[in-house]
């Protein structure tokens, strides 16, 4: 960099011949232009600047000089205001590896209004449950359960894992008539047609919590299923009870097609593991305006 500033100080006095004028020009005492320039000098075994004490002027070979770095000097500081001008631009490719579910239903409607707001932006989405490394591959942010990743980076929590136990109104008003009473028991979850969710790691419990007290639920399911959607489709139409986060059948609970299922007790699918939902990114790379605007926006439009 001190070269390059002596550069710019050896062009500016060849354009004016004059040490005090380039000085204010910079905001530096006189002696340090001519100090720099000397130094320039110095290194190249020329002399560039005739300096008389009534005239400062440019050698012949100062003159050659000039004429060949200052092309090169105005690209650099046509490349600086290129730089400038998009360092606050939100353009590019931006790689957001997601949950499934999450990413289809709750985070691909927001995304598309990011996307509206910056035309010039390319979303690379990779729909995936396996862990990532932020470090090693080329991932900008993650969505993930639980917070699964070990390795340093920021985690914010977008939902919660609060879990509903949800049926079709009729489904609910057939369970009620049999128990002969509005809120259900235990016994009357076990016996009820449960429709239950199966990952790679296996069917996911469903689990009573009564104050300290948990409780795994013997359940009765007529339908195990590694598709949500599936399983949401089959609670609409009166094929028995399932338990989801709220998150996803948020809508379906405000159009009426589900109702949530009142129990004695809260009914989720973990007792100890969080299965909130996280955005994750590094701090580095918070700093791209890219990163900083898709996270800012989803932390404002989603966080509960």
């Amino acid at each position: 960099m001190d070269k390059i500033r002596a550069l710019r100080y050896f062009k500016r006095v060849a354009e004016v011949n004059s040490f005090s004028r380039v000085a204010e020009e910079f905001d530096v005492p006189p002696s340090s232009i001519s100090r720099r320039i000397k130094d320039l000098e110095a290194e190249l075994g020329v002399e560039l600047i005739k300096r008389t004490t009534r005239h400062v002027s440019t050698t012949e070979l100062g003159s050659i000089y000039y004429d060949a770095i200052a092309p090169a000097l105005q690209k650099i500081d046509e490349a600086d205001e290129l730089i400038s001008q998009k360092r606050d631009a939100v353009e590019g490719k931006l790689r957001i590896s997601t949950t499934v579910n999450y990413g289809e239903k709750v985070l691909m409607p927001i995304l598309q209004k990011f996307r509206q707001l910056h035309p010039s932006l390319v979303l690379d989405i990779d729909f995936s449950e396996e862990r990532i490394s932020l470090s090693q591959g080329s991932t900008d942010i993650a969505i993930r359960a639980g917070y699964m990743l070990e390795e340093r980076v920021i985690a914010k929590p977008l939902s919660s894992a609060l879990f509903c136990l949800v049926a079709s109104p009729q489904t609910l008003a057939q369970l009620q008539s049999q128990a002969g009473k509005s809120l259900l028991t235990f016994d009357d979850i076990k016996a009820s047609p449960a429709l239950q969710y199966r990952s790679s790691h296996g069917v996911f419990s469903w689990w009573a919590i009564d104050e300290e007290d948990r409780e795994r639920i013997d359940t009765t399911p007529v339908l195990v299923c590694n598709s949500g959607e599936t399983l949401l489709q089959a609670a609409i139409n009166h094929e028995g009870i399932a338990l989801f986060p709220s998150w996803w059948i948020k809508p379906y609970l405000v159009s009426g097609e589900l109702v949530e299922v009142p129990t004695e007790c809260q009914i989720t699918s973990s007792p100890t593991v969080s299965l909130d939902i996280y955005i994750i990114y590094q701090q580095a790379k918070y700093q791209i305006p890219k990163v900083k605007a898709c996270v800012d926006f989803l932390l404002a439009n989603l966080t509960e």
